[in-house]
């Protein structure tokens, strides 16, 4: 019996599975290799990320380049319908606007100016929209740290930045959550949790909850009033006459669903 080379493993039996090569740690649509090897060596500030965790299976960003890389290559059909049913998955009755179903996607694209960028893990683009999406796996999103130079949690980031470029481009702005599980189920994490304790640091899946707070904070608000969006919005001089806009243009996705649509859009037709 021929037998089947070890792929890789994991440390001391625990943690993530640590892959030999990098291309088992990835789906890679035949030609598309080369894009791969792009994309894992971009850097973001000095620092290549990318390369660094390409072994890992708890990789998000391998994860997000299977489907969505797989997504670009499917027939412009097949991702139409794609697309068109991850926007009511993370949207519900919200219309898409015109034209999402032919996004270009993006992944791993650099968004903002100066200082002030952020690097998307992806995103969706045309004529007159912009879409952020930030794809967590097993983490919580990074926390607001004035002392790191992190004037905002990882959330906030994303729509100040995303909403600053879509206002130069004159395009329309919205903005999901793609996480593993609903956002319900990872605020039972820590029911009731106060303001200030979701204010400090957390890691690990247990920090999970924290997701879910923030995005629940900036779309619903506090106690029926979206005054945490409107705060941060002004803080960053941003229009504060749309605020109610913002919060209905925020989705939520989780991975199950994703794979879902892309499984189903790589099965040939009859």
């Amino acid at each position: 019996m021929a037998t089947t080379k070890s792929r890789g493993g994991r440390i001391k039996g625990k943690g993530p599975f640590i892959y030999r090569d990098f291309r088992d740690n990835h789906v890679i649509w035949p030609g598309r290799e080369g894009h791969l090897n792009q994309f894992l060596g971009q850097s973001f500030k000095g620092l290549n990320h990318k390369k660094k965790n390409a072994l890992s299976s708890n990789s998000e960003d391998s994860l997000t380049w299977s489907c969505f890389d797989t997504l670009k290559c499917v027939s412009p059909s097949r991702r139409a319908l794609a697309l068109e049913e991850l926007w009511e998955l993370a949207y519900g009755d919200l219309a898409a606007p015109d034209g999402f179903s032919a996004s270009t996607i993006y992944v791993g694209k650099t968004y903002g100016q100066g200082n002030a960028i952020t690097e998307v893990d992806l995103s969706f683009e045309g004529d007159s929209f912009l879409v952020l999406v930030e794809a967590k796996l097993y983490s919580p999103i990074s926390q607001a740290g004035p002392d790191d130079s992190k004037p905002h949690d990882q959330i906030a980031r994303k729509l100040v930045i995303g909403l600053r470029d879509a206002h130069a481009m004159g395009k329309d702005f919205y903005f999901i959550l793609l996480d593993i599980a609903p956002r319900e189920c990872l605020a039972q994490l820590n029911p009731g949790v106060s303001l200030e304790e979701a204010g400090q640091k957390a890691s690990g899946f247990g920090g999970k909850w924290l997701t879910s707070y923030w995005f629940s904070r900036y779309k619903y608000g506090h106690r029926g009033s979206l005054t945490p969006l409107r705060q941060l919005l002004l803080k960053e001089c941003l229009d504060t006459s749309n605020v109610p806009q913002v919060a209905a243009r925020m989705g939520w996705l989780t991975w199950a669903e994703v794979f879902k649509v892309v499984l189903r859009s790589v099965i040939p037709t009859q």
